[in-house]
Order: C-alpha cells, then sequence, then structure tokens
C-alpha cells in the first residue's frame, strides 16, 4: 500500500511542479474559534505528525513549512474570545486565510459565522482568499454540507467577498483527508 501512495505522490510532485507552482511563497493565517483544530493542522503541515494540543491563548511563532512545492509562512492565532481582536493585525499582511471551524459542534457555528461576518462585512479580508476549512467530517456527528452553508451564510459570505475569494472544503486533520484541495485552490491565488 504505501508503495501505491509514494508513486501517487511521485506523479502529483512532478505534476505540480509542471504547472508551475514549484518555488512560490505565500503567508497564511489560522483563524477560527478556539477547539477547531488550527495548531494540530499546522503540526501537521509542518512535521507529517498528528497530536493534540491545549488551546492556543496567544499568537504562535510564526511557523515555516512546505507544502506542495510552496513555502509557507503561517501563524495560528488564538481563537479564544479575548485575542480575536488581534486577528486584525495579521490579516493585512497575509497572503490567504485558513478560516477553521467545527464541523461537528453545531452550537458554536453561530459564533464562528459572526467572527467571519465580521472579517469579510468590515473589509478585513478585502482582496484575500479565505478558505474556511470544516474540521472534523470524518465525526459522525458531523453537519452536511449543506448544513454548514446555511448555518455559515456562506452564499451571503460570497457575495460580499465575492465568488472567487472564498472557498469551503470539508476536512479531516485527524485522517489527512481534505486540505490538499484548499492548498491547491489558494496556490492559484499567489
Amino acid at each position: 500500500m504505501s508503495f501505491i501512495i509514494d508513486v501517487w505522490r511521485s506523479l502529483w510532485d512532478t505534476l505540480w511542479t509542471a504547472l508551475g507552482f514549484e518555488g512560490k511563497n505565500g503567508t497564511l493565517v489560522l483563524l477560527g474559534l478556539d477547539n477547531a483544530g488550527k495548531t494540530t493542522l499546522l503540526h501537521r503541515l509542518r512535521t507529517g505528525d498528528i497530536r493534540s494540543f491545549p488551546p492556543t491563548d496567544r499568537p504562535q511563532q510564526c511557523e515555516k513549512f512546505s507544502y506542495q512545492g510552496i513555502t509557507f509562512q503561517a501563524w495560528d492565532l488564538g481563537g479564544h474570545e479575548a485575542v480575536r481582536h488581534l486577528w486584525e493585525d495579521y490579516v493585512c499582511e497575509c497572503s490567504a486565510v485558513l478560516f477553521l471551524v467545527d464541523a461537528s459542534d453545531p452550537n458554536r457555528l453561530e459564533e464562528a459565522q459572526f467572527e467571519l461576518e465580521a472579517l469579510i462585512g468590515e473589509k478585513i479580508v478585502q482582496d484575500i482568499p479565505i478558505a474556511i476549512l470544516c474540521n472534523k467530517c470524518d465525526r459522525e456527528d458531523a453537519l452536511s454540507s449543506k448544513e454548514l452553508q446555511s448555518l455559515l451564510d456562506y452564499e451571503n459570505l460570497k457575495k460580499v467577498q465575492g465568488d472567487e475569494l472564498i472557498s469551503m472544503f470539508r476536512i479531516s486533520v485527524l485522517h489527512g483527508e481534505g486540505y490538499q484541495a484548499a492548498f491547491r485552490w489558494i496556490s492559484k491565488h499567489l
């Protein structure tokens, strides 16, 4: 099985380079409410490993990693209400925003929608691509794409931000699934 995975990775890397994505750079800001999976995703992207982390209570150091031939600098910002006012300071200098939501926690989606709408509505992220990563979609209690779109008022967000600058992806950081498509989408904007 690992032989097949290695062959696919090699083919993918060759295609990625041929399409001109090799050598690009970008700065990412990981936003979202606490417990959405931001730190875990960044750790997985940096090391390939998965582990659990305590909640981030202040902005982390800028982490560097390469993914599919692109070098990224990423800021993992805390998601607690007390630190959300700092998001604006980091967003204005980034190439893209990864906004993570917990797809298995419907009780906090209204709060996540409010924060996302504030970023977009106040034009803080004007002309910056936003990938909404609906994490934990591997769980049985995860909401469907349609439910997530409705609760996040996704159609309205697309109208305000522009169809080409916002996209939603179902992911599982735990299983390493889904975020690859988000990075392909982001790479088009670099």
